[in-house]
């Protein structure tokens, strides 16, 4: 018969064997199993029996439950999976608990390391780098960028200028077209030279 052993903060061990269903576990009287510590939740977590195997199920506790150290809201038990509701450590065995129970050792999250003590009138060393690698720098080269920068601006600002000379024009003239205009008044600035055939008298 499955069995879930309690490690107490005293150093002493509770035992409860699993039955066939559902076994409740919480701080609560009316539970199965009853934790009367202050990080476990009224009604904490219930353990299901089934055919399939033995599942753990949180009951949205205040301070979670835990298999080897992962917090989880549904997970199967395996032979000595290490069960934790809120700071209450627990270990699964899927038959009899052994005779000799050694107590597990509490799961420590990694942690990144500490930085490096600080040394003063101390200068670090240059960074060794690849030369084969070739330094680019953090900023995209926009050498080339600058003049059709200027030339879009340009242009802009001609186009602007002939669309504000175009709606004054033909605002004065009534429906006039600046452009049409325009190359009327060049056209008829330039010289017409007439071309004339001679024919020489045999």
């Amino acid at each position: 018969m499955a069995t879930l052993v309690f490690h107490l903060d005293d150093g002493s061990s509770l035992t409860h064997q699993l039955e066939e269903g559902t076994t409740t576990l919480g701080r609560h009287p009316d539970s199965v199993v009853v934790l009367e510590f202050p990080s476990v939740s009224a009604h904490h977590a219930i353990i299901e029996m089934t055919d399939a195997g033995v599942y753990v199920s949180d009951q949205k506790s205040s301070n979670g439950t835990r298999v080897n150290g992962v917090e989880i809201e549904e997970a199967q038990l395996q032979e000595g999976d290490r069960v934790s509701f809120g700071d209450v450590q627990a270990v699964y065995y899927s038959d009899e608990a052994p005779a000799v129970i050694e107590v597990p050792a509490p799961v420590v999250m990694a942690a990144e390391p500490p930085p490096p003590p600080l040394q003063s009138n101390h200068r670090p060393p240059p960074v060794k780098r690849n030369p084969k690698v070739r330094r680019v720098g953090g900023y995209p080269d926009d050498s080339g960028s600058g003049c059709m920068t200027a030339i879009l601006v340009v242009g802009l600002f001609i186009a602007a200028l002939a669309a504000g000379l175009a709606m004054r024009h033909y605002k004065e003239t009534e429906g006039g077209n600046f452009f049409v205009d325009l190359l009327d008044k060049l056209g008829g600035n330039i010289p017409k030279i007439k071309i004339e055939k001679t024919v020489e008298p045999e």
